[in-house]
C-alpha cells in the first residue's frame, strides 16, 4: 500500500483558512520547527530546531569569581564559534572570550584586562629608604606578572590602616632583582617616579621597619571598560566591532593579540612583521622598540586611530645628487685661462682632450659633464641653455682647480680658429630637467595600520618650488624665474616620536598632488625596515648642510608615482567615528552607529 507523505514546500503558516481547507504545502500552526528550503530530497520536510546547549560552568570557575557577569556576547556563524564579553569587578579585571561550539565545546581566553593589582613587598625590599629617595620596591615573580610600566601607585594597604598616596606615582620599568652580592634572584625590582609621598614606605607604621611587607595598589587605564551592557556588536573575520553607548567604539582582531593560556595575566598586543606574521615579543632589553613587550592598551583597539598631525618637512636641492643643498650653489662661475686650440690655432675637435684650470673650486667630481659658455650670461639664467661646448671631466684636482677634460660637443656657432689668449669660460654642472618644471606640488604623508586601515592626510607641504632668478628674455616672451629648477627633494618627519609612534603601524604612503588638481598621488610606501624609516636623531649623509634630525626621509628625485589614491579617499581630512554610541551595525561594507554623541563642547 502507497504512503502518503505531505510537505511544507510553502513554508506558509495559515492561520485564515479553515484547517479542513489548509493548501497542500501550507500549515495552520507550529512550534520550534524549521522547514527546509535546500534543494535535496528532503525539501519541504519539517524538522525540529535545535535548541541551545549549556556550556560547562567548570571551564570559567578557574578563571572568574562569583560575581563576574556576561555584559555582551556575539556569533561567529562562519567558524561556529561564540565570543563573550565578561567583567568581574572582584579580580578587578575584563576579559573575551572565545567558545569553540565543534569538538565537544572548548574555552578560549582571548583578552584579558587587569586594570588593578595589590602586590607585597618583600621584607626590607625598598632599594633605597633614605626619604625621599625612595625609587623601587621587589616583589615575587608571580605579583610581578601583572605589573607593568605606566601602572598608578594609588595606596598602601597596610595591615595597619589603608593610605591613599595624594600624588601621581607611576611605575616606570622592571628588572630581574639583584642581590647584594651581585647575583639575579626570583624576585622582580619594580622602579617609581620621583614623588613627594616617599615617606609612607620610610616612616613607621607603613615602612617595612614595622611591617613584613606593604600591600601595595597598583592601578591601571582601562581597556575594555565594562561598565555597562554591550548594545552593539558585529565580527567580521577575526574582527570584532563593539559599542555600549558610555565608552568610545572600539574593535580587536584577534590574531593581534596574545594572552598567557592561563588567562591570568593582562593582554599583550601583536604588531606583525613584513611578511604578516604576528611579532612573538622578546625581553625588554633589546633596543627595538617595535620589538619589546607592550600591553595592550586602549589606543589599540579604538575604531578611530591615529592621523598625522603636521605636515612633512622639504629640503630642496638644484641637483639631482644634492650635492648643492642651498640651491644656489649649482650656479657656480669659474674660468679658464686654457685655450680650445691645437698647437696651430684651430679649435679643438669633440674627443679632444685638454688640461684646464678652475679659477674657483666648484664641487665637480670626475665624470661630471661640465657646460661652457664665454659669457657671463648663465650667472644669471641658472639654466645656462644657451651653452657653447660640453666637456667631461676625466681628472680633476678640488684643491687646485686642475682638470682634465674632454670635448663632448662644441657648438655649430663658434667661428674656427677665434679662441684667443684672453678667452674666459665660465662652467656650469650639467644637469637633468627640472622636476615639475611647470607644477607646483605639494607633499603629506598617512598612516597604514595593521588592519589595513589608513589614516587621512597629514596637512599638505608647503610648495615644492624652487624659482630661478629674475630674467625676461624677450625671444621667449617670459620670465624664466618662474620656473621650477627643483631637481630632487628630501621629504623628511613623517613620523613621530618613538615613544609616541603607534606600533601597530606597518607603513607610511608619501603622497603628493599639485595645486591645479583634487588627484592625490602615492610616491612610495616606506614600510618598517625599509632604509627611508630613518629613527630620530639620525643623519641623511648625502646632506652637505648638516641637515642631522630628522624623523624618517625620503630623496624624490623623479616624478615617477606608485599609484593614484582611491577616489572614495581623496576628500578625508579627518575621520567620523562618535565619541560615544548605543547602537552599531554592519550596511554593506560599513559600520554605521546610531544614537550617538560627538563633538565637543568649546568654552
Amino acid at each position: 500500500m502507497g504512503e502518503l507523505k505531505h510537505g511544507f514546500g510553502a513554508a506558509k503558516m495559515n492561520k485564515d483558512a479553515d484547517e479542513r481547507t489548509v493548501p497542500n504545502g501550507e500549515y495552520r500552526d507550529a512550534l520550534n520547527i524549521q522547514i527546509v528550503t535546500s534543494d535535496g530530497s528532503d525539501v519541504g520536510t519539517m524538522q525540529t530546531l535545535l535548541g541551545n546547549t549549556k556550556i560547562n560552568a567548570d571551564l570559567f570557575t578557574a578563571t572568574l569569581s562569583s560575581e563576574a557577569k556576561c555584559v555582551g556576547s556575539v556569533a561567529d556563524e562562519k567558524n561556529n564559534k561564540i565570543y563573550y564579553f565578561v567583567k568581574d569587578d572582584s579580580n578587578h579585571t575584563d576579559y573575551i572570550f572565545e567558545y569553540t561550539i565543534d569538538g565537544g565545546g572548548s574555552l578560549k581566553t582571548i583578552v584579558v584586562d587587569k586594570y588593578k593589582v595589590n602586590v607585597v613587598t618583600s621584607l626590607g625590599s625598598f632599594s633605597n629608604f633614605t626619604y625621599p629617595n625612595v625609587r623601587s620596591f621587589v616583589i615575587s615573580d608571580n605579583d610581578a606578572a601583572n605589573v607593568r610600566p605606566g601602572m598608578n601607585v594609588v595606596g598602601v594597604f597596610s595591615l595597619v590602616v589603608p593610605v591613599t598616596l595624594s600624588s601621581n606615582v607611576k611605575t616606570v620599568r622592571l628588572q630581574r632583582h639583584v642581590d647584594a652580592s651581585g647575583n639575579a634572584t626570583p624576585n622582580w625590582e619594580v622602579f617609581m617616579d620621583d614623588f613627594s609621598d616617599a615617606n609612607v614606605f620610610y616612616n613607621p607604621p607603613y615602612s617595612y621597619y614595622s611591617n613584613p611587607g606593604l600591600d601595595l595598589i597598583l592601578l591601571a587605564d582601562r581597556v575594555l571598560n565594562f561598565n555597562n551592557l554591550v548594545t552593539g556588536i558585529n565580527i567580521i573575520d577575526e574582527t570584532i566591532y563593539w559599542t555600549d553607548g558610555d565608552t568610545e567604539p572600539k574593535k580587536i582582531n584577534i590574531k593581534h593579540v596574545q594572552t598567557d593560556i592561563t588567562g591570568l595575566y593582562h593582554t599583550k598586543f601583536l604588531v606583525e612583521d613584513n611578511n604578516n606574521i604576528p611579532v612573538q615579543f622578546i625581553p625588554a632589553n633589546r633596543i627595538d622598540f617595535r620589538q619589546n613587550p607592550d600591553y595592550l592598551k586602549e589606543e589599540h583597539i579604538t575604531v578611530i586611530k591615529k592621523s598625522p598631525l603636521h605636515p612633512p618637512t622639504l629640503l630642496f636641492s638644484k641637483t639631482s645628487d644634492f650635492r648643492f643643498t642651498n640651491g644656489v650653489a649649482s650656479t657656480l662661475t669659474s674660468s679658464t685661462t686654457n685655450y680650445f686650440v691645437d698647437s696651430n690655432g684651430d679649435t679643438l675637435e669633440i674627443g679632444s682632450v685638454k688640461t684646464v684650470s678652475f679659477l674657483s673650486l666648484p664641487d665637480y667630481r670626475v665624470g661630471d659633464k661640465i657646460l661652457l659658455r664665454r659669457d657671463n650670461d648663465f650667472a644669471i639664467n641658472l639654466e645656462l641653455t644657451d651653452y657653447e661646448l660640453v666637456v667631461e671631466l676625466l681628472e680633476y684636482d678640488n684643491s687646485t682647480g686642475e682638470a682634465k677634460v674632454k670635448i663632448s660637443f662644441m657648438s655649430n656657432d663658434l667661428p674656427g680658429n677665434t679662441f684667443g689668449t684672453n678667452e674666459v669660460f665660465f662652467s656650469m654642472l650639467q644637469q637633468e630637467k627640472p622636476l615639475y618644471e611647470f607644477k607646483f606640488p605639494r607633499f603629506a604623508y598617512r598612516y597604514k595600520y595593521q588592519d589595513e586601515q589608513y589614516s587621512p592626510y597629514s596637512p599638505f607641504s608647503e610648495p615644492a618650488f624652487l624659482p630661478g632668478e629674475f630674467l625676461y628674455k624677450p625671444k621667449d616672451g617670459y620670465n624664466i624665474g618662474m620656473v621650477n629648477t627643483l631637481r630632487s627633494v628630501y621629504v623628511m618627519d613623517f613620523l613621530p616620536d618613538q615613544d609616541t609612534l603607534p606600533k601597530d603601524i606597518i607603513a607610511v604612503d608619501v603622497v603628493y598632488k599639485e595645486s591645479n588638481s583634487n588627484n592625490v598621488y602615492i610616491v612610495q610606501t616606506i614600510e618598517y625596515g625599509d632604509e627611508e624609516w630613518v629613527a630620530e636623531g639620525s643623519s641623511i649623509n648625502t646632506f652637505n648642510s648638516g641637515y642631522a634630525r630628522t624623523k624618517g626621509a625620503l630623496l624624490i628625485t623623479s616624478e615617477m608615482v606608485k599609484a593614484a589614491v582611491a577616489s572614495n579617499q581623496l576628500l578625508r581630512p579627518w575621520d567620523n567615528v562618535p565619541r560615544t554610541a548605543k547602537a552599531q551595525d554592519m550596511v554593506g561594507n560599513r559600520i554605521v552607529y546610531a544614537n550617538y554623541k560627538q563633538n565637543y563642547n568649546l568654552n
